[in-house]
């Protein structure tokens, strides 16, 4: 059992990771560490350090029934480490920057598993929860509002900025065009990752924007606005896919006061985008007709990805050539998580790496039928569309190798797991309650009867 000093602890850790992700670039790193020394994951393997430390001392304790998330990341864990020692016991003679990126590779595992173990086994109340994602989705809108700017101001609004003691990984890339269109970044690495940050954030802003119990329109709608809005800026089918995807779980679920409306809004918005930039619209739904047809250098260079890399799959099928190593300046890009992860963790990693998104998926649908409340149902159907959008957008970029997205994509699922928990300790107090009222009931009947015998 944690104590309120440890409890606490956990929401100002959590929230720290959260500024180091969301405000500071992601493809900024400290030089000794590689792509994986951003200062959010440097901070998180402190942070698993402290936790580790206060489990032995017998300070804290997991959460009760926010195990599942754990054993997921065991099992990613697992398939790294299988991978790494088979990189280690085969006879190819891997090159020095694989090694070394094996290696990075187990340091940011280690980073994530600390973020998954305190989310999910520190965070015991609703209230801290709530107040976590409140956080992340008001920082999250800083990223998006950034992006905005970028895109209507067609300039790099970091390109000047510079924080001692960083400098920029390999993943940074520059200003990017579609078209006549600037695609923006914000403080993440390329559009891509913003797009994917973004739809991550979403369900939970509009959840927060909708809860009867939040007052004052800006604090409600703005930051729906800078996150949504910022999307479609972005150029890519990734962001509509993610779109896509968290309005078609979402939606369905709300009551039809609230659907019709949001239906009303999506064709007002579309409308607007199309007065506010011309082209955009048609530019954007014109990528997926240029995809179903492989006309166009993107769709083309994806579909090659699969026969450039059908090779190494035939070589380590299973357990793969070490996570991490298949490294774009000596091999290619591949810009399909699951197509990088077949050939670097195996069809075993792969494996895990569904399992990771499932487990999320199957946290927040189990919170979900535990209440009748509609705000907690809303938010475990949030964690459920995060997790899908998260499944589904793994397939159109090589989403955990970007730090900003993979930061996030673990604390949710982190969070998922402490949501299931809440859920299950709120749902044994309303039976223990329920008992209790029964029992009491019951004992006020026994006079009765005892004195009704008596008398006769």
């Amino acid at each position: 059992m944690a104590t309120p000093r440890i409890r606490a602890r956990s929401v100002v850790v959590l929230t720290t990771y959260l500024v180091l992700v969301e405000f500071i670039p992601s493809g900024w790193v400290l030089p000794s560490f590689g792509d994986v020394g951003t200062p959010a994951n440097i901070f998180a393997l402190v942070a698993l350090i402290w936790y580790a430390a206060s489990w032995l001392a017998g300070r804290v304790r997991p959460a009760p029934g926010t195990g599942a998330v754990r054993v997921a990341m065991w099992v990613f864990g697992a398939s790294i480490l299988l991978a790494y020692l088979a990189l280690a016991s085969s006879d190819r003679q891997a090159a020095a920057l694989e090694i070394q990126a094996a290696d990075r590779g187990l340091i940011g595992f280690a980073a994530w598993i600390g973020v998954v173990v305190i989310a999910s086994a520190g965070i015991r109340d609703l209230a801290d929860l709530q107040l976590l994602l409140r956080r992340a989705v008001v920082y999250g809108s800083f990223v998006g509002a950034l992006g905005i700017v970028e895109f209507f101001t067609s300039s790099n609004l970091l390109a000047r900025v510079h924080i001692p003691g960083l400098r920029a990984s390999s993943l940074v890339s520059s200003l990017m065009t579609r078209g006549a269109y600037i695609r923006p970044s914000s403080n993440t690495s390329q559009p891509l990752e913003l797009a994917a940050v973004l739809a991550l954030l979403l369900p939970f802003a509009l959840q927060q924007a909708l809860d009867p119990a939040r007052e004052g329109w800006a604090r409600r709608w703005v930051p729906v606005i800078c996150i949504g809005g910022a999307m479609p800026l972005t150029v890519s089918r990734t962001s509509i896919i993610g779109l896509a995807v968290v309005l078609m779980l979402l939606i369905p679920t709300w009551p039809s006061h609230r659907r019709w409306p949001a239906l009303g809004v999506i064709v007002c918005g579309i409308g607007l985008l199309k007065l506010a930039v011309p082209g955009l619209v048609s530019t954007t739904f014109g990528l997926f007709a240029s995809f179903l047809g492989n006309s166009d250098d993107s769709t083309q260079a994806r579909t090659a990805d699969y026969a450039g890399v059908a090779q190494y799959i035939e070589q380590r099928p299973w357990f793969g050539r070490g996570y991490g190593t298949f490294i774009p300046s000596l091999y290619r890009y591949t810009d399909n998580m699951y197509l990088l992860a077949i050939v670097e963790i195996g069809v075993v990693g792969v494996l895990a790496i569904l399992g990771l998104y499932l487990t999320g998926w199957r946290c927040a649908r189990l919170g979900r039928r535990l209440t009748d409340d509609p705000v907690r149902r809303e938010l475990g159907q949030c964690f459920a569309a995060a997790m899908a959008a998260s499944l589904i957008l793994s397939a159109t970029f090589d989403s955990l190798g970007f730090p900003m997205f993979a930061g996030l994509l673990f604390l949710l699922i982190g969070l998922s797991g402490a949501y299931l928990g809440i859920m299950r300790r709120e749902a044994a107090e309303r039976r223990d309650a329920l008992f209790a009222e029964a029992a009491t009931i019951r004992m006020e009947r026994v006079p009765a009867i005892d004195g009704a015998g008596g008398g006769a």
